[in-house]
């Protein structure tokens, strides 16, 4: 019997399918990869084969299909509808980006302004809502224009170095498409799910468990078991009721609820066990499950509660097909018995790693290389979107220093904090003539972006920005320091944010 729909099982993993390949909507995600080829690259000469034979009115994104147009381009015209539903623009310069017809104002989904534009700003541009001379916002024209988006669009960090506006690839990170985002979209916009909380990839597929339980984790989520409610809803006439205790049997009841488990759950020996009384859903129960932690002498530190499931199912159909009764005392053995056997395992196929032993200094003047250096870090309030920025100059040979610090509101994440301190410092370095720099930062994401040359949508403008400002300096490396190795940064940020949260608190 087929519990689960096959348009079920073609939904990504991370809303409860399994991956599988839909063949038409996987077709569209893969012609969708020569569409954005064309987008990005319009000089190729594919793309102006193609352009210059079917877009000479029409852009490619607005262009209809002539009755001549042959299946090849039919076929990119259709992938175009996946494009659609993943494809936003960075705001460089703004000269490119209509504020009405394009999807700008969010960098995590298209997102653009709702309801007919009035007439006489129908053709702005975002280069309409700059200051003057300037990349910087004017609050007024914001107002003016698109007052019910104030914080989204100051938000958004444009380029001030002259970086054209970008078509990018919401659904990843780094920008581009990618045919497994591309089929996921697709899919999720034609079978829409009602709106859920339960976090699949947390309570099913990150568990520190086997892959068998996992996918009895997956079936568990779903519902998916020939317990007798389940057969009865089906049209087979069964009794319905569980063979130890007479109630209706369901999921929750088998792995939980009934006394027979109850009695296994008591035995356990954990902490933080969920309650048969106070977990009434099956979402419910995996989520407390995760929070079970087994006390000593048990030696197990994995999730225990994937096994137990597993035996507690196990026991539910020796009992129905067999006659044969496990104790619960058999249950919990086998189960830390499994949970132990899988742990031990994991640890075998781990390389080992010799890790030479170190001492930390606590001054970050052991860290100072020869010639000038500076130290950036950044602190960020997630309730105010406010960001400190602070950085100083350190030159150990002459025993120059000098620090500064500076503050923003509207910052959009912490990371996108140390951004923007990494580029005012680098912005105060150019402005002082320096030639040879080293920059220590304590975000190991952001250093390894700016040494590998990666890229990142919500960053893309101010990357751009600290690569043109590196070109102004004859040498330039970035490294990764330790937080407890830049408190003096650390400290310049956060009394900036400070000044900037008492700024706000002050009464008008």
């Amino acid at each position: 019997m087929s519990w689960i729909s096959w348009d079920r099982l073609t939904l990504p993993k991370s809303v409860g399918g399994l991956g599988f390949r839909e063949i038409e909507i996987f077709n569209d995600a893969l012609l969708a990869k020569l569409a954005w080829r064309i987008l990005k690259d319009p000089t190729s000469l594919l793309s102006r084969t193609l352009l210059g034979k079917y877009c000479h009115t029409y852009s490619f994104m607005e262009c209809s299909a002539p009755s001549s147009a042959s299946h090849g381009w039919r076929g990119l015209l259709a992938a175009r509808e996946v494009k659609k539903k993943g494809m936003g623009w960075v705001v460089g310069n703004g000269k490119d980006i209509n504020i009405w017809s394009m999807p700008w104002l969010a960098l995590d989904k298209p997102s653009r302004p709702i309801g007919p534009p009035p007439l006489s700003s129908k053709d702005l541009c975002v280069q309409d809502l700059f200051l003057p001379n300037s990349t910087s916002w004017d609050l007024a024209a914001i107002r003016l224009h698109l007052p019910h988006h104030e914080w989204e669009i100051l938000t958004l960090n444009p380029s001030s170095l002259g970086m054209l506006d970008t078509i990018v690839w919401l659904p990843e990170k780094n920008g581009e498409y990618s045919t497994k985002t591309g089929y996921a979209i697709s899919k999720l916009n034609v079978s829409p799910l009602r709106t859920q909380t339960f976090n699949w990839n947390q309570c099913v597929w990150n568990v520190a468990t086997s892959p068998k339980t996992k996918h009895l984790l997956w079936r568990i989520g779903n519902n998916a078991f020939s317990v007798g409610v389940n057969l009865l809803a089906r049209g087979i006439m069964v009794e319905g009721t569980c063979k130890r205790c007479g109630a209706p049997e369901t999921v929750l009841h088998v792995l939980l609820q009934c006394p027979y488990a109850v009695r296994v759950w008591n035995l356990l020996p954990a902490i933080l066990k969920p309650s048969p009384d106070a977990t009434a859903t099956i979402p419910l129960l995996l989520q407390n499950s995760k929070k079970i932690t087994c006390l000593p002498p048990t030696g197990v530190s994995n999730p225990i509660h994937s096994w137990l499931f597993w035996y507690l199912w196990t026991s539910h159909n020796r009992l129905m097909f067999e006659d044969l009764v496990l104790s619960e005392q058999e249950v919990i053995q086998r189960s830390l018995k499994e949970a132990r056997t899988w742990q031990e395992a994991q640890k075998k196929t781990r390389s080992p790693t010799n890790r030479p032993t170190t001492t930390r200094k606590s001054c970050s003047t052991s860290l100072v290389t020869p010639g000038l250096s500076c130290f950036v870090d950044a602190a960020w309030d997630v309730r105010s979107g406010n960001g400190g920025m602070g950085w100083k100059f350190t030159d150990k040979g002459s025993g120059f220093a000098s620090q500064d610090s500076t503050n923003r509101r509207h910052v959009s994440s912490a990371l996108t904090a140390e951004t923007l301190a990494v580029k005012v410092a680098l912005m105060a370095a150019v402005l002082s003539d320096v030639r040879w720099l080293t920059l220590f930062s304590n975000s190991k994401t952001l250093v390894t972006l700016l040494t590998s040359g990666g890229k990142c949508v919500e960053l893309q403008g101010l990357l751009h920005d600290i690569r043109m400002l590196c070109t102004s300096l004859d040498s330039i490396s970035f490294r990764f320091v330790p937080r407890l190795d830049n408190v003096e940064a650390d400290s310049l940020a956060k009394t900036a944010l400070f000044t900037l949260s008492c700024q706000a608190s002050e009464p008008m």
